[in-house]
């Protein structure tokens, strides 16, 4: 009988065109107008080199010479010498000319003349640190004074992009979206709502096969939609997901149970219509979404600061900090941490679910 009603579910489910364009093609018209919105903003934010002159008597100090090589080393500089502020006019590719330690002249103001500023401003503030040092006591180690930038290490696997972060969140949506299937599901064994329900409710199999083979069937299909989401953020927008397929399938897999636990819930704690009841699921999650992010990416950070324990029970934040952990850190802790709390509210949606629906008593069919 599990097998009946696996498949019949199966076949009930897949015939919900709503709930596929709300759970699949809803999703994916959003990714593609995240793209076309934020998709040269990775690439217009990205450094460039920053074109400067040097005054020519300033490079025959040995130390700024040294220092003006490493910047151009790492990429930050490209360096050329000239004798006035007048290389500004002459050279339309130079952005900025040094002529002292502390004093620059710039053709307009902009990220990159700041930058500049900014890194001549820390050179000058270095060098009389050390100045002042050496007079007090020629002994002292000035490695140790030059090498406080290494105190602070970046254990990301690489650049925080920004973007990435309304990805993942959308992705988190998408999963959680899956509500629809569960709360479908529900609706299905409400005698006092539907036909199918009161049908359900009198049927010789047992309740608890037939709402056991429906939980199958919405897992997996709200499962593969997660899976074929994944795919197409990943190779059809672009979206950075780093080398951990496994860990991202699981995360699939889970947060996708944890959808359909929500919309069960959702389902069976009260008695309103299935519309009102799938406007509250649609609310309930955009605001989670706006919550974790997916309007304002700081959202979460300003969340975490103020109300962390809020970031704990949104289950699409916790998705988009799972995703992010693997993306950004070489380490899983971050992500099992998170695999754990998602696991947790799913349990709780799951035991909340079995005490209304264990409460349900109805005068007649």
């Amino acid at each position: 009988m599990f097998i009946h009603s696996f498949k019949n579910t199966f076949k009930v489910l897949l015939r919900q065109r709503p709930l596929l364009f709300w759970s699949l093609i809803f999703p994916i018209i959003m990714g593609l107008f995240f793209k076309l919105a934020f998709g040269n903003i990775t690439e217009n934010m990205k450094f460039k080199t920053v074109d400067v002159a040097v005054n020519t008597n300033l490079m025959e100090d040995a130390n700024f010479k040294s220092f003006m090589d490493e910047m151009e080393k790492e990429k930050y500089f490209k360096v050329r010498t000239a004798s006035s502020e007048d290389i500004l006019d002459e050279d339309k590719d130079v952005k900025v000319y040094i002529k002292s330690t502390d004093k620059i002249y710039t053709k307009k103001s902009g990220i990159s003349e700041t930058i500049v500023e900014t890194i001549m401003n820390a050179y000058s503030q270095k060098s009389s640190m050390i100045s002042k040092v050496m007079m007090k006591n020629p002994r002292t180690d000035i490695s140790k004074i030059l090498g406080v930038e290494n105190h602070i290490k970046d254990v990301s696997r690489k650049n925080m992009d920004q973007v990435n972060t309304f990805f993942y969140t959308l992705l988190g949506m998408t999963t959680i979206y899956g509500y629809m299937w569960g709360l479908f599901v529900s609706f299905q064994y409400e005698a006092n709502l539907s036909t199918n329900g009161k049908r359900n409710a009198v049927a010789p199999t047992k309740k608890s096969v037939m709402l056991s083979a429906s939980i199958l069937v919405s897992w997996i299909i709200n499962f593969a939609i997660t899976l074929i989401f994944v795919a197409y953020l990943k190779y059809a927008l672009g979206v950075g997901f780093g080398n951990r397929s496994l860990e991202i399938i699981e995360l699939a897999a889970l947060g996708s149970l944890c959808g359909v636990s929500f919309g069960i819930l959702i389902g069976v704690s009260n008695k309103a219509s299935l519309d009102t009841k799938v406007g509250m699921g649609i609310a309930i999650t955009m605001l989670m979404s706006f919550l974790a992010g997916m309007m304002i990416s700081d959202m979460k950070i300003i969340i975490a600061e103020h109300a962390p324990i809020v970031n704990k029970i949104n289950p699409v934040a916790v998705i988009t900090d799972a995703v992010y952990s693997l993306y950004y850190y070489d380490s899983t802790a971050r992500f099992g941490n998170d695999m754990v709390n998602l696991l947790v509210l799913t349990v709780v949606f799951m035991g909340a679910s079995l005490v209304f629906m264990r409460g349900k008593e109805y005068e007649s069919l």
